[in-house]
């Protein structure tokens, strides 16, 4: 059979195709072009690569357009042609065998891999066979062996694929046969599996008439410089193009002639690293503009080809939110004239960002959004790249959850990709204190995974402990100094030769302060005194720790609060819209922006999301006992800014005194729920001892290390009666690091099926945890079932309907009735989902405004959950 004339490699045409199917021997070379294509676009990739494996560059290109092009050589067996029956019979090829029940389940990148280690692996060296193992797994995950070749395809088409393989290699030269850095070429087939995908992708797109199908008038020769010319066009309809970094760039060129650069601002200016790997970690409190000297820093680690651009890593979406709107009005200055930077906004619920919808320019804006185009066009994105966030780190300039990067170190489909991207990415992880023990060692895999492929990091925080330095450290690749600089503020810079440098910074001016603590032995004292102060026109916060407590909180000083005062309240149980605007109508009250009018005995009552999130400026906080790290965020929260008039600052901290004879209801008498939020009471204890000894929070007379390391350490210097809950808290630490050790990959394996399912993120989680459930929220009323939001469109309304509660709390849904069954089943119909749609619970109102529906939870139990604008979810 002829190898061109006889097997399809696509076959969905479109309204526009000349054909109904597309040679497999020309897609495969569109795929080569688009590698080549791709490579030529970004060079830096290339390079990279070469440096890596000590192959010329030159040499580099060709090996990695050869794997490309040999990546679908699997689609020659029969089991892949007969997928269109009537196609296969029209070009020749024979059924099933009897028997052959492989033919349903050995895909192609397979049968292509088992078909390439039998008959061809030996006469090439083993680095080229380990990257085209990399090519045949172009479906995001990696390939076994295993398949009985004489089930899925005939001696006819074997023939077919040895004509083609060496037809290919007189196109495009032979595969390798020398030997090379093997632990260097295992390394690079992370990348080289990512940028396959990335050239299939490209190269099977025939939507936008990219690679459109021809007919079968071409030889190999006279293809290939037609598949060139759809590659290079198709690259710039991606907009993939990357901006020089600016060779000017300093706080003055992205602020203002105006702004004053910071002590630490101006230690980023005067930066000059390397090109190879370079690990910075930047340690200041609140104000002492870190942000802006990571920005700094990065556009130095570009001009010194480092890195083209860079992702920044938070917390949350809500952290995310409020990063993307600083750096969106300013970023294309940290380049030169010349392509157009991208900017991506990377969670998933991007797409109720209004901001990012608008930067995806018009025809790409988000149906729902009104009046998105008129929105400032700061910001730009690639629609290619906005299209789903696996290609999020192919956009020059990312924004996103700390989630994102970690996919790319756990065995997850395409993380190959998310990968290869984000290797020519300053990779910057701030807060870098607030993630668990089991996060942590996923941030210490993914340094590892992106020093190992040449990235550059810079890590930010205000709480740092040594012993998580130090791990930072090693995972870097460095060897961990016996002891390292208590100096604070500190930055610690480890260059490409690994050489740790540590170097104190000048504090900057306004952000270290003494914050005295004034106790209450309960929650009623601390309300009694935010009413005191609210009724004489000031305002306050109160965190609480959990939800309920919040609630409690909440209704009690509202049913309490005299004229001129007015309750809030904020927690993550409301539904998205709500959440927005209530989040919006706090900024307004308390943010940066606010007014001595808007403020006045404004009571805000709230949980952790205000902890990093919110620019908000309270005159009095109260907060309860929490550990010291989460303390000295909340504090962050208090007269932020400057206001005259206002008294000093004093925090109210609702806890027990740490008294030696603490029994062992300490802490959960106190706060029964609290008790599940902060497990490890030794670290609550040691909070509390800390501050009092201290007078406070001094961060000016002393430093954040003081408060710190006392309460992390590894010595359980705590009364007896607390240490059997410490211990297990410390415990399931241990196991979580554990688990994550298993979970996330190593980059000395290669990409190899070596651990984890390979199936998806929602499998191998990027946090560990009680798993969560999105409900979609519903009014019943009148025969009608209607999203609880009000927005444009029907998927925005249905989007802003939702809320997320823990997992245990609901195993079902239960409608008021058989009708409202139905609705619910018309309604999740016509949602274009590809998984299994969220739940809708469908309530019904009462007279008081709350709405009330049904749900089962995971002990068959049925409870009653009720919802109001004003209070949130409560079950």
């Amino acid at each position: 059979m002829d190898y061109i004339k006889d097997f399809w490699g696509k076959a969905r045409p479109t309204e526009t195709s000349k054909t109904d199917w597309h040679p497999l021997a020309y897609h495969s070379l569109d795929v080569a072009a688009a590698m080549q294509a791709l490579l030529q676009l970004r060079p830096q990739i290339l390079n990279a690569i070469s440096r890596s494996c000590g192959l010329g560059r030159d040499e580099t290109l060709r090996q990695l357009v050869l794997v490309a092009a040999l990546h679908d050589i699997g689609k020659f067996a029969e089991n892949f042609q007969c997928k269109v029956p009537d196609l296969a019979a029209r070009l020749g090829h024979q059924s099933a065998p009897d028997g052959a029940q492989a033919w349903a389940t050995d895909d192609h990148g397979r049968v292509g891999y088992c078909l390439w280690t039998e008959h061809y692996a030996r006469s090439v060296s083993k680095g080229f066979d380990l990257w085209l193992h990399a090519a045949f797994s172009h479906h995001g995950t990696p390939v076994e062996d295993g398949v009985k070749l004489s089930n899925v395809m005939s001696a006819t088409s074997r023939q077919a694929v040895e004509d083609f393989i060496k037809a290919v290699m007189v196109l495009l030269g032979p595969a390798s046969s020398q030997a090379h850095d093997k632990t260097a070429r295992t390394s690079e087939t992370w990348r080289v599996a990512g940028l396959v995908t990335l050239a299939d992708w490209i190269g099977s797109n025939v939507e936008n008439d990219w690679f459109p199908y021809e007919d079968t008038a071409f030889t190999l020769e006279s293809y290939w410089p037609r598949a060139c010319a759809k590659a290079k066009n198709a690259l710039g309809e991606t907009r993939l193009a990357e901006a020089m970094a600016a060779t000017a760039f300093d706080l003055s060129t992205y602020l203002g002639p105006e702004a004053q650069a910071t002590p630490l601002q101006a230690w980023a200016q005067a930066q000059a690293p390397s090109a190879g790997p370079n690990l910075y970690i930047i340690e200041d409190l609140t104000g002492a503009g870190k942000t802006e000297a990571a920005l700094i820093l990065a556009n130095r680690l570009m001009q010194g080809g480092a890195a083209e651009g860079l992702y920044w890593a938070l917390p949350s979406m809500a952290t995310a939110n409020g990063l993307y709107e600083r750096v969106r009005q300013g970023y294309r200055r940290l380049f030169a004239d010349g392509p157009e930077a991208s900017l991506v906004l990377a969670h998933s619920a991007r797409d109720l960002n209004m901001g990012f919808q608008a930067s995806l320019g018009s025809g790409h804006v988000h149906p729902g959004l009104k009046g998105a185009n008129e929105l400032p066009a700061e910001a730009h994105c690639a629609a290619f790249v906005a299209e789903d966030r696996k290609k999020t780190f192919l956009a020059q300039i990312g924004v996103g959850t700390v989630d994102q990067a970690l996919l790319a170190v756990l065995p997850v489909r395409h993380q190959a990709l998310r990968l290869a991207a984000l290797s020519r990415r300053v990779l910057v992880i701030d807060e870098a204190h607030s993630f668990d023990p089991y996060m942590n060692k996923g941030l210490e895999a993914l340094i590892g995974f992106h020093t190992a492929l040449g990235g550059s990091t810079i890590i930010l925080s205000a709480t740092l402990t040594q012993k998580l330095k130090g791990r930072f450290i090693k995972a870097f690749g460095a060897p961990q100094p016996p002891s390292l600089s208590q100096a604070f503020p500190l930055v610690t810079h480890i260059n490409s030769e690994k050489v740790l440098i540590e170097q104190p910074v000048d504090v900057a001016r306004g952000t270290r302060r003494d914050l005295s603590i004034c106790r209450f032995d309960n929650p009623d004292s601390a309300m009694a005194d935010l009413l005191s102060k609210a009724s004489e026109g000031a305002c306050a916060v109160y965190v609480r720790n959990t939800v309920a407590d919040a609630m409690t909180a909440f209704h009690q000083l509202r049913a309490a609060a005299p004229e001129g005062v007015t309750v809030h309240l904020f927690h993550a149980r409301f539904t998205l819209g709500d959440r927005i605007s209530r989040e919006n109508r706090v900024l307004d009250l308390l943010g940066k922006q606010s007014t001595p009018d808007t403020r006045r005995g404004q009571i805000i009552i709230a949980t952790q999301v205000v902890e990093q999130s919110l620019d908000l400026d309270a005159d009095y906080m109260a907060t309860d006992l929490c550990p010291i790290d989460l303390l000295i965020q909340r504090a962050g929260r208090l007269h932020r800014h400057d206001r005259p008039g206002r008294s000093e600052p004093q925090l109210w901290l609702v806890g027990p005194q740490a008294n030696d004879d603490a029994t062992e209801t300490w802490y959960s008498a106190l706060f029964p729920k609290g008790q599940y939020v902060y497990p490890n009471v030794g670290q609550l204890w040691r909070t509390m001892r800390v501050i009092t000894r201290a007078g406070g929070l001094m961060l000016q007379s002393g430093s954040p290390r003081d408060l710190i390391e006392p309460v992390f350490g590894d010595d359980l210097d705590i009364p007896p009666t607390l240490e059997a809950q410490s211990q297990k808290a410390e415990s399931q630490g241990q196991a979580d690091s554990a688990v994550a050790r298993l979970n996330f990959l190593d980059p000395t394996q290669g990409f190899e099926r070596g651990r984890g399912a390979w199936d998806s993120d929602t499998r191998t989680p990027t946090r560990l945890g009680e798993p969560t459930l999105t409900l979609r929220l519903a009014k019943w009323a009148d025969g009608v079932l209607a999203p609880w939001a009000t927005a444009e469109t029907p998927h925005l309304r249905w989007r802003l309907s939702e809320i997320t509660i823990r997992g245990g709390l609901c195993a079902e849904t239960l409608a008021p009735d058989a009708v409202c069954e139905q609705a619910i089943a018309t309604a999740q119909a016509r949602w274009p989902q590809r998984y299994d749609p969220p739940p809708i619970l469908a309530m019904t109102a009462r007279e008081d405004s709350v709405w009330h529906g049904r749900i089962r939870d995971q002990k068959g139990r049925e409870r009653v959950a009720t919802y109001s604008t004003l209070g949130g979810l409560t079950l």
